[in-house]
């Protein structure tokens, strides 16, 4: 009987590529440790990504929809915020993928849940249609991975509060002050 192909394979691997992410950081992603990691050979890590730099990709997309996924269960603008955070600093490691991969989330012909959730939410919270708010996304997006980005790059707590606190109380703001941003409908 022919040996039949493991249909979860690709899963193990990106499981495994994610735990070493997560542990190691950048240095600890290699084919080969990952494929250990995953208990296969490093040929079959090859079969399915054809190099470092495809599983890495790979990683990033998914840890854009785990943080997505975090997002979309907030409460209100102002949780999403606090989220948005939240999981930056939970998942330091897993955050810095998306430094590779923020290009994708400015292609207009790529999906994009969590642009269309966000701007969803700006209209159930300040009426109109979700299209107007696609200003308050991008102030909303690039304000925040800017503060990510800070926190991750320091290990001094007092730094972090400093641009914690001053994150949040901005993001009141921005969002108290959405009708500045919000577009005409189309």
């Amino acid at each position: 009987m022919p040996p039949h192909p493991d249909l979860q394979l690709e899963e193990k691997i990106l499981k495994a590529a994610q735990r070493l992410w997560r542990t190691r950081g950048a240095a600890g992603l290699t084919l080969r440790a990952v494929a250990k990691e995953a208990g296969t050979t490093t040929p079959t890590v090859y079969k399915r990504f054809r190099n470092k730099e495809a599983l890495r990709v790979a990683l990033a997309h998914r840890c854009r929809e785990q943080l997505n996924e975090f997002l979309f269960g907030s409460r209100s603008l102002d949780d999403v915020c606090r989220r948005y955070l939240q999981f930056a600093e939970e998942h330091r490691h897993e955050y810095e993928l998306l430094l590779h991969s923020w290009s994708d989330v400015f292609q207009p012909d790529r999906p994009q849940p969590g642009k269309q959730w966000l701007m969803g939410k700006f209209a159930e919270r300040f009426g109109g249609e979700a299209s107007q708010y696609a200003r308050n996304f991008y102030m909303l997006v690039i304000f925040s991975h800017g503060a990510a980005t800070l926190l991750s790059l320091s290990d001094d707590e007092n730094a972090r509060k400093d641009v914690r606190e001053n994150f949040l109380s901005l993001c009141d703001i921005l969002i108290q002050n959405t009708h500045l941003f919000r577009g005409k409908a189309n």
